[in-house]
């Protein structure tokens, strides 16, 4: 029975959708679990085949408009993350991951569901072609999470980012073969060729296009930029579709691939550039088509729909890595954990979809039967995946981030300088503000983004998900303790340094201990001082090595007394560099890399004194 039927309208379908999908939204990033999951389970609740609050049938007219604009928007940013750098980086593995991944997901998928439910093979080929596409708004969260080593992570990113864009353009091919069924392969060949040039050619022509109009002084503005970047998406789409249908899939795919390879200012916010409107429209449309689903039809085929899983992931997935991993640097065991890491998402879900109702407006008698089983693959492999992530991992031994690679956040010049200490044996990496220090950084060879910590936009540009260690250096203690936060909750760093301003450790004691921080330095941080002796190049290095007899040994660094003017960059132990922080407790041998003013050295002077009830004696 329906609820509310004397308040059924379009709108309050529209408003009732919008909650839920924010409701889930906000569930999801608190649970850390893959928003489509709860998207798809509470549409399917609440839709006119569960308890009936979402009425999407008062949405029917407008429906397929909904899904043709969401998938189009999902479709450009596929096109807009396609990095073929990450093709070349990772050798042949990602490259033979996104040939042989949907010839064999393709080949078993559509025979299996072929022989358990007698889909007509032309369904069953495009449906395989469906449950090829990845799922990078899946895999990314996970890869966060889970800290995965350097080249699996790697592996893993460019292969959900690549394989949409192929998955996408065989499921359109297959699409074809469906409606057309009794045309001659000569036809249908010709139609979709023409489909190819169309889209094509509007997406090179639209990237082009709007990469010049983003450069100019039209579209200074941020506002703008997403606003132009958005509308013309949906205009070259309907352009290319209205020619050809279906062209305009591939169009907009084909202009988010040209876009990124433009030289775009600010092109990476632009990669992220789903805000508010974009991600509503996403989440709002994945509410209504669960509530939209047949249930009963999702019932009836759940038991082939999780063989045909079972088959997919025992089977063909495992064989896919083998073919793609033979020969390769991946060990066994990260090819293992590869093998088990196939969550299908966001793409999979809107293409099936829009082509179930395509097929339902042709008369198919077998749509609801293929985005039942397309949806089970779905929310199965999500919450399979993401719940076998971390056994697996630990089971099979995998090693995490680069615990000696280091991520300096808004250090400034004594940042840079406190890199140079560090890169003697570490990868070292910046993220700053100052675009003076992060040029000159990139001209010494290190890799730099110029950016805004607290976006946590510029920290998935930096790759932060492998870093061990992140050092937090602004004027501000709140500030760098709000960057910590970011870096703690959202990427899970191991360790975590910020600068803290006099006495401002001890207000904050409750929160330095939430978020397992450590103190920079042992001792108070003047930004602005250090910063501007820094760049004014007053400052020289120094270093003195703990003898065997000093009464340094044994002391931790916030006990002992460092004056004003001398600041400890690193400690250098057994051949490996160390952060100074307040539980570091010096032994025989360590060499104090310092930064200070040249009138505080003196010879023979101590320039690190043992606790106030010690005796003065130098280091």
């Amino acid at each position: 029975m329906a609820m509310f039927p004397e308040v059924v309208s379009p709108t309050t379908t529209f408003v009732v959708a919008v909650l839920v999908a924010t409701a889930a939204q906000m569930l999801a990033s608190r649970l850390r679990f893959p928003p489509i999951l709860l998207w798809l389970l509470a549409g399917m609740a609440l839709g006119p085949f569960g308890i009936h609050v979402l009425h999407v049938e008062t949405l029917e007219g407008a429906l397929h408009s909904l899904i043709e604009l969401g998938l189009a928007i999902i479709l450009f940013e596929g096109g807009l993350s396609l990095n073929l750098k990450e093709l070349r980086a990772n050798g042949w593995v990602v490259g033979r991951l996104i040939i042989f991944g949907p010839l064999v997901t393709i080949l078993v998928g559509a025979t299996t569901a072929h022989m358990m439910t007698d889909i007509d093979w032309s369904l069953a080929l495009l449906f395989g072609a469906l449950i090829s596409v990845g799922g990078p708004t899946v895999i990314l969260p996970i890869i966060r999470q889970m800290r995965l080593g350097r080249n699996i992570s790697h592996v893993l990113t460019a292969e959900a980012m690549l394989i949409d864009v192929v998955g996408a353009i065989l499921a359109i091919v297959f699409l074809q073969v469906a409606l057309t069924p009794n045309m001659s392969m000569l036809v249908i060949a010709e139609d979709i060729f023409y489909k190819i040039i169309a889209g094509s050619f509007f997406g090179l022509a639209g990237g082009y296009l709007l990469a010049k109009l983003l450069s100019s002084d039209w579209s200074k503005d941020v506002e703008i930029r997403t606003i132009l970047t958005l509308s013309w998406a949906w205009g070259i789409f309907l352009i290319a579709d209205s020619i050809s249908s279906q062209a305009g899939l591939l169009a907009v795919l084909m202009m988010g691939a040209t876009l990124q390879r433009m030289e775009v200012h600010d092109i990476q916010r632009l990669k992220h550039f789903k805000g508010s409107l974009s991600m509503l429209l996403i989440s709002v449309l994945f509410v209504l088509l669960a509530a939209n689903m047949n249930l009963a039809v999702l019932v009836e085929y759940l038991y082939p729909g999780l063989l045909i899983f079972a088959i997919l992931a025992c089977y063909a997935r495992p064989l896919a890595v083998l073919f793609a991993t033979y020969g390769s640097r991946l060990t066994f065991n990260e090819g293992m954990y590869l093998a088990g890491m196939a969550p299908r998402g966001v793409v999979a879900a809107g293409i099936t979809s829009l082509f179930a109702l395509i097929l339902k407006e042709h008369g198919n008698p077998q749509s609801d039967m293929l985005i039942a089983l397309v949806y089970i693959i779905i929310i199965v492999s999500v919450l399979g995946y993401s719940l076998i992530a971390r056994p697996l991992k630990h089971l099979l031994s995998i090693d995490g981030g680069d615990d000696r690679s280091v991520l300096i956040v808004a250090g400034g010049q004594v940042g840079a300088e406190l890199g140079r200490a560090l890169g003697e044996d570490r990868e070292v990496r910046f993220l700053d503000l100052n675009s003076e220090v992060v040029s000159g950084l990139k001209h010494s060879g290190y890799e730099a983004v110029c950016g805004n910590a607290l976006d946590p936009l510029y920290w998935e540009i930096i790759h932060a998900e492998e870093i061990g260690c992140v050092v937090i250096m602004t004027g501000s203690s709140d500030h760098n303790l709000l960057i910590a936060r970011l870096a703690h909750d959202n990427f899970h760093t191991p360790e975590i340094y910020v600068a803290m301003q006099e006495d401002d450790h001890k207000k904050h004691a409750s929160l330095i201990r939430q978020l397992q921080v450590r103190r920079l330095f042992a001792k108070p941080y003047n930004f602005t001082y250090w910063n501007d002796q820094a760049y004014r190049k007053r400052l020289v290095y120094e270093s003195r090595t703990i003898e065997e007899d000093s009464p340094l040994i044994g002391q931790r660094m916030a006990d002992v007394r460092i004056p004003h003017g001398v600041q400890p960059v690193t400690i250098v132990r057994g051949g490996k560099t160390m952060i100074p922080y307040d539980d570091i407790k010096f032994e025989a041998g360590d060499e104090l890399k310092m930064l200070m003013r040249p009138e505080r050295i003196q010879d023979d002077q101590p320039l690190i004194l043992p606790a106030a009830s010690e005796h003065k004696v130098s280091p």
